[in-house]
C-alpha cells in the first residue's frame, strides 16, 4: 500500500496522497468513475491525490472500497491516515540504565517517650485541620457546580446565500442555499442527496450542533476578472451539522454562512 516503512516511518501526508492516487491509478479508475462509484466529487478526489496535507479519512476509505478494495486493505489505509494524523502520539519510555542503588540514609535518632508524645498529637491536629479544609472545598465545589448553568451546546447562524464576483461585488445567489445528508459540493444533483424543504436564502438562520470536514466549496465566481482581488470571496472545507426548524438535521458549508459565523464556532465534532 504505502511506500513508508511497517511502523510508518519514512512516510509523509504527500507520499499519503501519491499513493492514494496510484491506487487507483493501477485499478484504471479515472476521477470521474471514482465519483460515481463513491459519490464524493471528482475535483475533491483530485485534490486529495495531490496533498500536500492529509486528505478527508471518510472520502478515502469511501472511494477506496467502491474501487475494489477489500475490507482488510481499506483498514489498512484508515491505521496508516490515523498514524499519519497523529505523529506525536506518547510512546512508552525505555527503562533508566541500571546503577547502583543509593546507600540507605542513617537510623534517625530515637526520641525519648516525652517528644515522641507531643509530636504524636501535633500530627493528629494537622491531620484533622487538613481533612476538614479539604471537606469544605469539596462541599463548595460541588455547591458551585451545581448552582453554573450548563454550557450551550447549539449556536444560531446565519445564512449569507452570496456570490463573489469580480474585484468587490457579492450579490445574492439566484439558487437558495439548503441542508444536504453529506457534505458535498452540487448536492441537489445527487439523487437523495439534498435535504427537501430546507431553501433558505440570507438572513435565514439555523441551530448549528457540529462540525467536520468536507469537500472544499468556495462562495467565488472563480470565472469573473479579478475574483483574487475580492475581499469577501472564501474557501472552506468545513462544513456545519445544522438542525431545520422541523428537528431534520443536515450540512451547510460555512461558506454560505456570514462571515461571523464561520471558523467552526467551537462546536463538537459531527
Amino acid at each position: 500500500m504505502g511506500r513508508g516503512g511497517p511502523d510508518g516511518s519514512g512516510d509523509s501526508p504527500a507520499r499519503f496522497c501519491a499513493d492514494f492516487r496510484d491506487a487507483l491509478r493501477a485499478r484504471d479508475v479515472s476521477f470521474r468513475r471514482a465519483e460515481e462509484l463513491s459519490g464524493w466529487g471528482k475535483s475533491t478526489i483530485a485534490t486529495a491525490t495531490r496533498g500536500p496535507g492529509l486528505p478527508n479519512a471518510d472520502l478515502v476509505s469511501d472511494v477506496l472500497g467502491a474501487v475494489g478494495l477489500e475490507p482488510d486493505e481499506v483498514a489498512a489505509w484508515q491505521a496508516r491516515h490515523a498514524r499519519l494524523r497523529e505523529p506525536d502520539a506518547p510512546r512508552d519510555d525505555p527503562p533508566p540504565p541500571a546503577g547502583p542503588p543509593p546507600a540507605a540514609p542513617p537510623p534517625p535518632a530515637r526520641p525519648g517517650p516525652a517528644r515522641r508524645s507531643t509530636r504524636r498529637r501535633l500530627e493528629i491536629v494537622v491531620f484533622t485541620v487538613l481533612v476538614a479544609l479539604v471537606a469544605g472545598l469539596a462541599t463548595a465545589l460541588v455547591l458551585v457546580l451545581a448552582a453554573a448553568p450548563d454550557p450551550p451546546t447549539d449556536r444560531t447562524v446565519v445564512v449569507q446565500n452570496r456570490v463573489a464576483i469580480g474585484d468587490g461585488a457579492l450579490v445574492e445567489d439566484r439558487t437558495p442555499s439548503y441542508l444536504s445528508s453529506r457534505p458535498v459540493a452540487r448536492c441537489a444533483n445527487m439523487p437523495g442527496c439534498k435535504i427537501p424543504g430546507t431553501d433558505v436564502g440570507s438572513g435565514f438562520t439555523f441551530e448549528a450542533v457540529c462540525q467536520l470536514t468536507g469537500e472544499v466549496i468556495t462562495n467565488a465566481d472563480v470565472t469573473s476578472t479579478n475574483i483574487g482581488q475580492n475581499p469577501n470571496a472564501a474557501v472552506s472545507e468545513l462544513w456545519l451539522g445544522a438542525r431545520a426548524p422541523d428537528g431534520r438535521v443536515g450540512y451547510i458549508s460555512e461558506v454560505y454562512l456570514a462571515p461571523a459565523y464561520r471558523g467552526g464556532l467551537g462546536l463538537p465534532a459531527c
